[in-house]
């Protein structure tokens, strides 16, 4: 069932609150482990921020997200879950030695792109972090081909990015645009790659464009074997989605990391 919607209705309740959210530092992250289709491996963790306000419970992030974009809050909050995420990763490096490739992957809004300074501030949380920029991959939303210089900036520091939704809105002509690395293709796309449909078809075709173009490919959303043995089958490298896990908190994930390979990899597309 849906999430409904539990803030006050109306823009000015929801800024509101979201700048009372930054000052209290009411945000988390959970995180959702990438699988290599062919391993089973957990190959990286996309960090998905959380909003837990202290009186409402778990907003949704469709309720406050165009807010905090048109209000430039997404800055600042952006730039936590940078922080939070990087340290994270940080940490399961050194507990978790043996996965040396382990990556984690953090959503970025264009308001973020086009906001001065922005590269300057990922190489500082690189550094304070002590994380490598290629262990780091920046997801980028359709759209985001307006803002090339932040991107070939961030590409120039050695920074992955990806493209998010792949398929939807802008994201091909973004593929030409900007140096990107991989691309995650919209869940939509991921469904419709089981059947023998025109989306079907559609979906093949966008993969292999960016197989074209030497990037790395992914399915989101991925929730059974037969869409990952299909996407395998076209030659996807990586796949993320409730079939391998539901987002965790960092405990979760060290757990999921103690095992290092998820049933739904290799098994699911032999």
């Amino acid at each position: 069932m849906r999430e409904r919607s539990r803030l006050p209705r109306g823009p000015i309740d929801m800024r509101s609150e979201l700048e009372q959210a930054v000052e209290r530092g009411d945000f988390a992250l959970e995180y959702q482990p990438i699988i290599d289709l062919q391993s089973g491996a957990i190959a990286a963790v996309e960090a998905l921020l959380r909003w837990r306000h202290p009186l409402l419970g778990t907003i949704p992030v469709g309720d406050y997200l165009p807010i905090a974009e048109e209000s430039g809050l997404i800055v600042p909050i952006g730039q936590h879950v940078l922080d939070a995420a990087c340290r994270q990763l940080r940490t399961w490096r050194l507990g978790f030695s043996r996965l040396p490739s382990l990556a984690v992957s953090v959503n970025i809004s264009p308001h973020q792109l086009a906001a001065p300074g922005f590269v300057g501030e990922v190489a500082a949380v690189l550094d304070r972090s002590e994380v490598m920029a290629e262990w780091l991959t920046l997801e980028l939303a359709p759209g985001s081909g307006m803002f090339p210089a932040a991107a070939n900036g961030l590409a120039d520091l050695g920074v992955r990015l990806a493209l998010d939704d792949y398929g939807a809105g802008d994201t091909l002509r973004d593929l030409r645009r900007l140096p990107i690395s991989a691309v995650k293709l919209h869940a939509e796309f991921v469904t419709a790659a089981a059947g023998p449909t025109e989306d079907g078809v559609f979906a093949e075709a966008l993969l292999a464009i960016a197989q074209a173009r030497g990037v790395v490919t992914m399915g989101k959303g991925v929730e059974t074997r037969a869409q990952a043995r299909r996407l395998a089958n076209l030659g996807c490298n990586l796949a993320q989605g409730y079939l391998y896990s539901k987002p965790l908190g960092p405990e979760g994930i060290g757990t999921l990391l103690s095992r290092g390979v998820l049933s739904g990899g290799a098994r699911a597309v032999g």
